[in-house]
C-alpha cells in the first residue's frame, strides 16, 4: 500500500460500514455469506446508513421467495478494527428501509436510521458519520476520485463469529455514459478504472452501494467529500454507475425534517430502540 492509499484509506474508512449476513436457501441447502457496501451520514443529529436501493430490492426479493436472513452484523472494522472480526450485532427489519429506485431515471438509493445503541457502539469503534460539509456534487474541482468498498470475491465467513474481507480504495476517473445506457437515464454520472487500478480489484461485484469521494490536496492536507453512491457496473468496458449524493443529501434532510419537525428542538427521532 502506497503512502497516498494509505492516507485515504484510514481517512475515509472511518465512514464506511459494511452490512453483512447469512442466507439460508428454502430447501436447506448450503448457506451463502453475504457483504454489502455503504457509509453513515449524520442528518440534523441522527445517523442514517446509505447504501444502493438494488441491494433492498433484491433482498426484499428473496425473502418473498422463502429465504431467511441470519446473522446480521455492521462491519465497521476500516473503522479502528478495535474489537476484531466480528462487527456489531445488527437488528435488521426490512420493513424500516426507505428505498428510491427506478431503472429509467437511474435512482439507486437505500437509507435506514440507525438507532442509539447502533450508533453509540459505532461510535466506540471511532465510526465517524458525514455531515452536510462532507457532501459535494460530483463537479466540484479535485485531484482525485475514490471508489471505496468491499468485493464480495474477498468475504470469507467461519460460520461463528469472524468475518474477514478485503476493502478497495479503488482510483477511479470520470468518464462519458456508455453507448448503451438510455438517454432517459439522468440521475447518474460514470466513471472508469484508473489504469493501474487492478492492482486493487478486477472484478467490482459486491461493491454496490460503494461511496465515491472527491480528494483535494491543499496546502499538503488531504481534504474529502462524497459524491456519489456507486450503483452498476459494466463488465466489458469497466464504467461504473454512479448516482450522485449530494442530491439524494439534500433530499433525506428535508425529508427527515419534514417527518419530524420537532427535531430541531429535541435532535431526536423516536424510534423502537
Amino acid at each position: 500500500m502506497n503512502d497516498f492509499t494509505e492516507i485515504v484509506a484510514r481517512a475515509i474508512g472511518r465512514h464506511f460500514i459494511s452490512l453483512i449476513c447469512a442466507q439460508h436457501p428454502p430447501d436447506n441447502t448450503q448457506m451463502r455469506t453475504f457483504l454489502f457496501s455503504g457509509f453513515v451520514i449524520e442528518v440534523t443529529g441522527e445517523w442514517f446508513y446509505v447504501t444502493a436501493g438494488h441491494i433492498l430490492r433484491c433482498i426484499g426479493t428473496a425473502l418473498q421467495k422463502g429465504y431467511k436472513f441470519s446473522t446480521w452484523r455492521l462491519g465497521d472494522q476500516t473503522a479502528g478494527n478495535k474489537f476484531g472480526d466480528s462487527g456489531i450485532p445488527y437488528s435488521f427489519e426490512f420493513e424500516k428501509w426507505i428505498v428510491l429506485e427506478n431503472e429509467e431515471s437511474g435512482l439507486d438509493y437505500a437509507f435506514v436510521h440507525l438507532g442509539y445503541l447502533d450508533r453509540e457502539q459505532l461510535k466506540a469503534n471511532g465510526v465517524v458519520a458525514l455531515s452536510k460539509n462532507d457532501w459535494a456534487g460530483y463537479g466540484i474541482n479535485h485531484d482525485h476520485w475514490v471508489l471505496f468498498g468491499i468485493p464480495s470475491e474477498s468475504v470469507f465467513y467461519d460460520r461463528i463469529t469472524s468475518v474477514k474481507a478485503r476493502v478497495v480504495s479503488a482510483p477511479i476517473i470520470p468518464t462519458e455514459k456508455p453507448a448503451d445506457v438510455s438517454a432517459k437515464i439522468e440521475n447518474q454520472f460514470y466513471a472508469k478504472l484508473q489504469e493501474g487500478s487492478e492492482q486493487f480489484v478486477s472484478n467490482l461485484d459486491g461493491m454496490s452501494g460503494a461511496p465515491v469521494f472527491a480528494i483535494k490536496w491543499v496546502n499538503d492536507v488531504c481534504r474529502y467529500v462524497v459524491i456519489g453512491v456507486q450503483s452498476g457496473w459494466f463488465p466489458s468496458s469497466k464504467i461504473l454507475t454512479i448516482c450522485p449524493f449530494a442530491s439524494f443529501g439534500m433530499l433525506l434532510e428535508k425529508a427527515v425534517q419534514d417527518v419530524f419537525p420537532h427535531m430541531s428542538q429535541s435532535n431526536s427521532i423516536p424510534s423502537a430502540d
